[in-house]
C-alpha cells in the first residue's frame, strides 16, 4: 500500500515540471517512463506512445519487451494503447491470461511476463497527445490507489509532454528570428558595400543583389555573403 503523503504529491506534481531538467522533448518522454516505473505503485515498465497522423510512435520505453508488444497493437489496429488513443480512454487489464479482448496482445503479454496493464491518455489542450502504459508483473496492480496515482501521474504527464512542445516550438521561433537577423544584416553590409564601389543608393544596390541572385541561382543571402567575404568583386554587379 502506497502512502499518499504531502510530499509523495508533491513528488508526482514534480511530473508536469520535467522541463525544468529536461528541455529537450525526448529527454522528457524518456524521463516520463522512468517516473511511472517509480511513482505507481506495481509497475514495473512503461511506455510513451505519441499520436501522429495516420498512426503512433511508441516514443519511449523502459523495457524493450514492450517495443513488440506496441508493435504487435499497431499493426493489428487493437489493443489497450490503441484504445486508449483512439477514444481518449484509459483501459486496463487486470489478468493478461483471463483477459477476453485483445487475445493476441494478452498472449504475447503474458509470454512477456506482464499480468498487468494500465494505459492512460496524455491530453494536451483536451486532445490525446499521446498515450503512457503501465505494465505490472502480477495481477490487479492498477487497483484502488495505484489506479489513482496512474491518473494524477497521467495528467501531470500531459501537462509536460504540452511545455515541452511549447518550449520546442518558441525555440525554433526564435532560432528562425536569428538566422533572419543575420540574414538581414549581412545584406545590409553587402548593399553598404555597392553604395560606397559603386555609387549607387540602398534601393539600386539591393536590387543588383536580387538580380545577381537570380541569374546565378544563388539566394540573396548566399550571395551578400560572398560579397561581404570578398570572393565576389563589386565590380561583377554592374550592370552589362
Amino acid at each position: 500500500m502506497v502512502s499518499v503523503s504531502r510530499e509523495f504529491a508533491d513528488h508526482v506534481a514534480d511530473v508536469a515540471r520535467l522541463l525544468k531538467e529536461d528541455e529537450v522533448q525526448d529527454e522528457v518522454l524518456r524521463r516520463l517512463t522512468s517516473l511511472g516505473v517509480e511513482l505507481v505503485p506495481g509497475s514495473t515498465a512503461a511506455a510513451v506512445t505519441i499520436a501522429m497522423n495516420g498512426g503512433a510512435l511508441t516514443f519511449a520505453a523502459s523495457d524493450q519487451r514492450l517495443d513488440r508488444l506496441h508493435s504487435l497493437q499497431f499493426g493489428a489496429g487493437e489493443g489497450p494503447v490503441v484504445e486508449t488513443l483512439r477514444h481518449n480512454e484509459p483501459r486496463r487489464i487486470d489478468n493478461t491470461v483471463a483477459e477476453r479482448r485483445w487475445p493476441a496482445f494478452c498472449r504475447a503479454a503474458a509470454d512477456a511476463g506482464f499480468c498487468s496493464c494500465l494505459a492512460l491518455p496524455l491530453r494536451t489542450d483536451r486532445q490525446p497527445a499521446g498515450a503512457v502504459a503501465l505494465y505490472g508483473q502480477e495481477p490487479d496492480v492498477f487497483r484502488g490507489v495505484a489506479h489513482d496515482v496512474a491518473l494524477l501521474f497521467a495528467a501531470q504527464g500531459g501537462t509536460a509532454v504540452r511545455n515541452a512542445s511549447l518550449y520546442r516550438a518558441c525555440r525554433r521561433m526564435v532560432d528562425n528570428l536569428h538566422v533572419a537577423l543575420e540574414s538581414r544584416a549581412v545584406i545590409e553590409q553587402a548593399k553598404g558595400i555597392l553604395h560606397v564601389q559603386l555609387g549607387v543608393s540602398p534601393g539600386e544596390a539591393f536590387h543588383l543583389l536580387s538580380r545577381y541572385s537570380q541569374n546565378t541561382n544563388q539566394r540573396v543571402r548566399r550571395v551578400s555573403v560572398r560579397l561581404v567575404e570578398g570572393r565576389i568583386a563589386p565590380e561583377d554587379f554592374r550592370p552589362a
